[in-house]
C-alpha cells in the first residue's frame, strides 16, 4: 500500500508540472521538478523504512547525477531546434546515460 502512495505522489508531482508548463509556466514547472522536496521525501521514506544508514549512500550517489544532468539540459537547449525535439531528447538521454556510467567509473 505504502508503494501506491509513492507512486501517486510522483504522478501528482508530473502531473502537476506538465500541467504548468503547458500553460506557459515554465520557470514554476521547472521549479517544482528540481526542488528538493522529492529527494527530500526519497530521504524521509529511506530512513523510515531502513534507518540512516542506507539514506547516506542514496544522498552521495545523487551527486554521480549532478554533471550528467546538467550536461542532459544544456544539449538538449543546444540541439533542439537542430535536430528537432525527439533526436534531441534521444541524444540527452543517452548523453545523460554514457556521461552517468562514466562517472561512476571514474569517481
Amino acid at each position: 500500500m505504502k508503494y501506491a502512495l509513492y507512486f501517486v505522489i510522483g504522478g501528482a508531482v508530473v502531473s502537476v508540472t506538465t500541467w504548468l508548463g503547458s500553460f506557459g509556466r515554465s520557470w514554476l514547472a521547472a521549479f517544482i521538478t528540481t526542488f528538493p522536496a522529492l529527494t527530500g521525501l526519497t530521504f524521509i521514506l529511506i530512513y523510515l523504512n531502513a534507518g540512516v544508514e542506507p539514506t547516506i549512500p542514496y544522498a552521495r550517489n545523487l551527486l554521480y547525477f549532478v554533471v550528467p544532468w546538467s550536461a542532459y539540459v544544456a544539449f538538449f537547449i543546444l540541439t533542439v531546434d537542430r535536430l528537432g525535439f525527439w533526436f534531441a531528447l534521444s541524444g540527452s538521454i543517452a548523453l545523460f546515460v554514457s556521461l552517468a556510467v562514466l562517472s561512476k567509473a571514474f569517481l
